[in-house]
C-alpha cells in the first residue's frame, strides 16, 4: 500500500513529481493587527428590569487567543473521547459536547474564579474549563485511577474544584438551584463562628 500512493502520483503527474514549496507570505496582510475589537450588540427586550446588559463589548487580542485556544482544546478532547469510545476503551455512555464548545467557553469567560458550576451529562469540556487537566479528564473517561474522580465517575460524573459534575438525572436542575442556598447558609454560619 505504501508503494501504491507514490506510483499513483507519478502516473497522474505524467511521471514527473514536483515538490510543493512553502507559501510565500505577502507583505500586505489580510488579517487585523488591532489590539482589541469592539462589538455592538442588539438591545434586549426587558421584562421588569430598568436596565439591561451593555450593548457593546470589547475583546482584546490576548483574550481572543485564549478563548480560541480553549475552544480548540475542548474540540480535541471531544474528538479523542469519541475515538476512544469507538475503540471501546471508554466503557458505558459517552455524551459528547462537540459543536457546543462556545457555550461553555463563553460562560466560563464571564464567571469569577469563586463561581461554581453543576451541569448536565455533557460535562467533559466543563471539567477541563473548571481546572482539571486534559489528562485528568481522559483518564477518568477511560476508568484510570489518575482521573479526576479516581476512575469511578466515567463520562457523566466528573468533578473538580467548584465543579459539581454532570448529572444524568432528568429534572436535576433543582440541585443547581439548591447549591447556592446551601453555600449561602454555610457562609453565614462560618462568619458567625
Amino acid at each position: 500500500m505504501s508503494k501504491l500512493i507514490p506510483s499513483a502520483a507519478k502516473f497522474l503527474a505524467g511521471n514527473t513529481i514536483t515538490k510543493v514549496t512553502a507559501p510565500v507570505v505577502a507583505t500586505n496582510a489580510k488579517y487585523s493587527t488591532k489590539k482589541e475589537a469592539t462589538f455592538e450588540i442588539k438591545p434586549y427586550k426587558l421584562h421588569k428590569l430598568d436596565q439591561g446588559p451593555a450593548t457593546s463589548a470589547t475583546l482584546t487580542s490576548e483574550d481572543a487567543l485564549k478563548l480560541y485556544e480553549q475552544l480548540t482544546i475542548l474540540r480535541r478532547i471531544e474528538t479523542a473521547s469519541g475515538n476512544l469510545y469507538k475503540e471501546k476503551i471508554i466503557r458505558g455512555f459517552c455524551h459528547l459536547y462537540s459543536g457546543q464548545e462556545a457555550v461553555a467557553v463563553g460562560m466560563r469567560a464571564a464567571m469569577r474564579d469563586a463561581d461554581s458550576v453543576i451541569t448536565a451529562y455533557r460535562c467533559h469540556g466543563w471539567t477541563y474549563l473548571m481546572g482539571v487537566s486534559v489528562l485528568g479528564v481522559l483518564s477518568e473517561l477511560t476508568g484510570r485511577r489518575t482521573g479526576c474522580s479516581r476512575g469511578k465517575g466515567g463520562s457523566m460524573h466528573l468533578y473538580g474544584r467548584n465543579f459539581y459534575g454532570g448529572n444524568g438525572i432528568v429534572g436535576a436542575q433543582r440541585l443547581g438551584r439548591r447549591y447556592p442556598l446551601n453555600k449561602q447558609y454555610q457562609d453565614v454560619h462560618q462568619s458567625i463562628n
